[in-house]
């Protein structure tokens, strides 16, 4: 964690201490110690690229690529990435010199400027390693084995086959009953066109996102159990259930989770420096309530729709 906020601050340091390498003790003096903060030791490593008279260190490209959301980083791994990252050094660079030769770094309000934003960085590192600690996985499934109740949710994953006549369905089942292929029989016979070429698979979903028919039927089986022909408004459906679960899985829920730890953790930290200081008063903590699918659920009219375009809870497989 300390090394990625020193790569993050490198560039940030340079243009702040005047584009020279300095060197600095301590003070016991904080106002002196604060003006200090852009002092950088050597940059050592390799150079990764070159133009216009810049050049690129591997620190520096490092330091470039922290500064791009975690989740977006990896699409700079590839060789056009790298490219665009030293690109972006380079530019910067070069905007610092032209910088440099307008003379803006002898303007007073300036450093004062880029020293405060300095000193901004650190604390949004300081801040960044209360959110790790407090969103660790340990503390993670502390919160969640002692908040079942939040994330108690039966929900069922299934595949169904829908005909209009009663006499294809039974027999679509007397297929599927004697070893036929559930998937390929779906692909045929199915009329319905959000899981037909899915082998009828659908989503995961709570029991009040089907139609009654057909989720009283999927709900009261077990798992690899196979239905008789289930009729509702929208005709006869051949299930099968694939699984079943009371509980939201960890992993499914762990951002809702980890958004509450990080953000509590850091709200309890600043107010207890303001404690400390005398200065505005500190919030009490309100019911934040971690969610994961629930969050983003966005409920349909109950039974209105057939299973596979009937809203679901989110599915620990969907990217969307």
């Amino acid at each position: 964690m300390r090394l990625e906020h020193t790569l993050v601050f490198v560039l940030l340091l340079a243009a702040c201490s005047g584009g020279t390498e300095t060197t600095s003790t301590p003070d016991p003096d904080p106002a002196s110690a604060s003006a200090s903060i852009c002092a950088t030791a050597a940059d050592t490593s390799a150079v990764v690229a070159e133009g216009g008279g810049h050049t690129v260190t591997q620190l520096e490209w490092d330091a470039e690529l922290l500064t791009i959301p975690a989740r977006a980083r990896a699409r700079y791994d590839n060789d056009k990435g790298k490219q665009d990252i030293s690109e972006r050094v380079l530019l910067n660079k070069a905007l610092f010199a032209a910088a440099d030769a307008q003379g803006l770094l002898d303007d007073p309000a300036i450093r004062m400027s880029a020293r405060l934003a300095a000193e901004k960085a650190y604390i949004t590192a300081l801040l960044s390693s209360v959110e790790s600690e407090a969103a660790s996985d340990e503390a993670v499934a502390v919160y969640y084995d002692e908040n079942k109740e939040k994330y108690s949710r039966p929900m069922a994953r299934a595949r169904h086959i829908l005909v209009k006549d009663e006499a294809l369905a039974t027999d679509i089942h007397r297929q599927v009953t004697g070893g036929g292929d559930f998937a390929a029989l779906a692909r045929e016979h199915s009329e319905d066109r959000g899981s037909k070429a899915k082998g009828g698979e659908l989503p995961w979903a709570t029991k009040d996102r089907w139609v009654p028919e057909f989720a009283n039927a999927a709900f009261a089986m077990e798992a690899h159990e196979i239905s008789a022909p289930v009729k509702s408004k929208f005709g006869y459906h051949i299930i099968e259930v694939l699984e079943k679960r009371d509980m939201q899985p960890l992993e499914e829920v762990r951002p809702g989770i980890e958004r509450v730890l990080t953000r509590n953790a850091v709200r309890d930290f600043r107010d207890g420096v303001k404690q400390e200081l005398g200065i505005g008063k500190t919030r009490t903590r309100g019911g934040s309530t971690p969610v994961g699918a629930r969050a983003n659920d966005r409920r349909a009219p109950k039974g209105d729709t057939p299973p596979s375009t009937a809203p679901v809870g989110k599915d620990p497989s969907d990217k969307n």
